[in-house]
C-alpha cells in the first residue's frame, strides 16, 4: 500500500503541475534526549513550515510538503528521524524536493541553541543558515520568528516573484497601477527592486502584465506587501501598514518665546522633524533638543509600542555676550536702565551677558521714556552696540510707559498724527443713542399699529382690502424702525471701541 501511495504522489509531481518546487521542512532534531521533548520539537517544526508557507507562497509556484507528504516519500523501511546530518541534502532527493530545510536544538553552557539549514537538492547546494541561544523553547520561538522569513527567502532566487501564467497574450505589455497605503508616505519596491518613482505613496507605477509582490515600506510600520495580477490601465492597489512605534509627547516650557516646528530634534543622531510629537520604534533612545535660542536638552526614553511618555521640561535661555553704550543726538554720554524682555538687568554703558533672544530696550532713568535697541546678537560673540538717542522733533518718539491709549511701551506713534478727542466721541454718542431710540420707536409704532388693525373687523370687502393695504404700509414702517435702530445702537457701540 506505501508503495502505491509513494507511485501516486510521484505521479502527481510530474503531471500538469510539475513545474512548482517542492519544499520540505524535515523534523527538528536534538543533540541529547533531556533538551525538549517530541512535542516542542514538532510546535518549532510547524513554526518554520509556517514561516516558509508564508515566504514561499503558491502565487511563486512554491509548494510546502506537509509532514504526512514527506513520510510517504521516504524509502521503505527510512524513519523520518533518520534525515539528519550531511545526507540532508540526499534525503531531499529521496523525497523528491527541490529544497529541503531543518533545524538542529542543542545546549551552549546554561542556555539552549537552535541552528537551522536550507538546501538545493538538485546541487547539493547550502542556501541559507541561521543560529540563535536562548533560554527556554520560548526564546527559540522568538528566533525563528525573527530570522526564519529571510532564511526561507533565500529559496526564491534572483527571478523570483513574477509569475506568468494564463495572461491571454499580456506577456511583454506594460500597465499603469495605482498605488495607495494607509498611511500614506510610503516607498514601494516590485519583486524585491525599489520603484525610484515611487518614494511615496499614493502613486502611479508602470509594471508588466502578470502577478507582481508589491511591498510598501514606512518608517515606524510593519511592512505591507502582496501579490497582484495586473493584466489592464486603472487597476488599483491599497495596502495597510500596521503601526509598530511608541510617542514621546512634548511639553516644552520657552521663557523667551518660541514654538515646535523651530527645534531641531535628533533620535539616536538622526534627525527628525520638528513637532510636539516624536514618533519612536520599540527600545530604547538617545533624544536630544535643540533651539536657536536656549541651551539643548537631552534625555533617553525607553519606548514600548502603543504607549505615550510625556517630556516636560522648561528651556534655559542662550546667554551670549553685549557691551552697550548711549549716547544723545548730539554726541552727549547717556545713563539708561537697559531691560531685557521687560526686566531691567542694567544700566549703560553695560558689558555683560545677555540672551540671545532676548528683546532690548532702554529706559530713561525717570522712567517716562522707552526706546527698543535694534541690535543684532550673535551667540558666542561680544557684539558692541552704541545706541543713540532720537531727536526731540524726530518722526517717530518715544512714548510715555503709562500712556493711556493702549500703545505699547517702546511703540511709536507718528508725531502728525492728530488722535481722538473725547468731546467728538460724546458727540458720536449722542447722535448715535439719538438714531438708535427714533428708528426703535418707529418700530413699536408700527407693531403697535399693525396689531390694532389686525384685530378690528372690516365693514365690507372694500374696507377689508384698504385696511391690508394699511397693514403693508407699517409693516414698512416697523422694518425701517428696525433697521435705523440698529444702526444707531451699532454706532454707539463702535464710540467706546475707537
Amino acid at each position: 500500500m506505501k508503495r502505491f501511495a509513494y507511485l501516486l504522489f510521484t505521479v502527481f509531481l510530474l503531471s500538469g503541475i510539475s513545474f512548482a518546487k517542492f519544499v520540505a521542512v524535515l523534523e527538528t532534531m536534538s543533540d541529547g534526549n533531556d533538551q525538549l521533548s517530541l512535542t516542542e520539537r514538532q510546535f518549532l517544526t510547524n513554526m518554520l513550515r509556517e514561516q516558509a508557507v508564508r515566504e514561499l507562497p503558491a502565487e511563486l509556484n512554491f509548494t510546502i510538503m506537509t509532514r504526512e507528504n514527506i513520510m510517504m516519500m521516504l524509502p521503505p523501511g527510512k524513519a523520518i528521524e533518520d534525515c539528519e546530518g550531511s545526507c540532508l541534502a540526499e534525503t531531499g532527493k529521496n523525497i523528491a524536493a527541490d529544497y529541503v530545510a531543518q533545524a538542529r536544538v542543542g545546549k551552549v553552557g546554561d542556555n539552549l541553541s537552535i541552528s537551522a539549514e536550507i538546501y538545493e537538492t538538485a546541487g547539493s547546494k547550502l542556501l541559507a543558515s541561521f543560529n540563535g541561544l536562548g533560554a527556554d523553547v520560548n526564546a527559540l520561538m522568538n528566533v525563528i520568528q525573527e530570522k526564519g522569513p529571510e532564511f526561507f527567502r533565500k529559496a526564491r532566487g534572483g527571478t523570483t516573484g513574477i509569475v506568468r501564467t494564463g495572461m491571454d497574450g499580456l506577456e511583454n505589455q506594460s500597465f499603469v497601477l495605482q498605488v495607495s497605503t494607509n498611511p500614506q508616505g510610503a516607498a514601494l519596491s516590485v519583486d524585491g527592486r525599489p520603484v525610484p518613482s515611487c518614494t511615496s505613496t499614493p502613486c502611479q507605477i508602470l509594471v508588466e502584465a502578470g502577478e507582481h509582490r508589491i511591498v510598501a515600506v514606512l518608517e515606524h510600520h510593519e511592512d505591507a506587501e502582496g501579490v497582484f495580477k495586473v493584466n489592464q490601465n486603472g487597476q488599483t492597489v491599497s495596502l495597510d501598514l500596521v503601526p509598530r512605534y511608541g510617542t514621546v509627547q512634548l511639553d516644552l516650557d520657552f521663557p523667551l518665546g518660541g514654538t515646535y516646528d523651530e527645534l531641531e530634534i535628533k533620535v539616536d543622531g538622526k534627525l527628525v522633524k520638528g513637532s510636539d510629537k516624536v514618533l519612536m520604534d520599540p527600545g530604547t533612545h538617545a533624544v536630544s533638543i535643540g533651539h536657536r535660542c536656549y541651551s539643548p536638552i537631552s534625555f533617553q526614553v525607553g519606548m514600548v509600542k502603543d504607549k505615550i511618555e510625556t517630556f516636560k521640561e522648561s528651556f534655559k535661555p542662550l546667554n551670549t555676550g553685549l557691551s552697550l553704550t548711549a549716547h544723545s543726538a548730539s554726541g552727549e554720554s547717556r545713563t539708561y536702565n537697559l531691560l531685557s524682555n521687560g526686566t531691567i538687568v542694567g544700566k549703560t554703558p553695560f558689558s555683560g551677558s545677555i540672551p540671545l533672544c532676548a528683546k532690548l530696550s532702554v529706559e530713561s532713568m525717570n522712567g517716562n521714556e522707552v526706546y527698543p535697541v535694534d541690535v543684532e546678537l550673535v551667540q558666542g560673540q561680544v557684539v558692541s552696540f552704541d545706541f543713540v538717542e532720537p531727536a526731540p522733533n524726530a518722526e517717530n518718539i518715544a512714548v510715555d510707559k503709562l500712556n493711556t491709549d493702549g500703545s505699547q511701551i517702546g511703540e511709536s506713534i507718528p508725531a502728525n498724527v492728530e488722535q481722538p478727542k473725547s468731546g467728538v466721541r460724546m458727540g458720536l454718542r449722542i447722535t448715535s443713542g439719538v438714531v438708535s431710540a427714533l428708528g426703535f420707536g418707529a418700530a413699536l409704532y408700527g407693531i403697535i399699529k399693525m396689531k390694532n388693525l389686525a384685530n378690528e373687523a372690516p365693514d365690507n370687502k372694500k374696507d377689508y382690502e384698504a385696511r391690508l393695504d394699511d397693514i403693508d404700509n407699517h409693516e414698512w414702517f416697523r422694518r425701517f424702525g428696525l433697521l435705523f435702530g440698529g444702526i444707531g445702537l451699532v454706532g454707539f457701540g463702535l464710540t467706546f471701541v475707537f
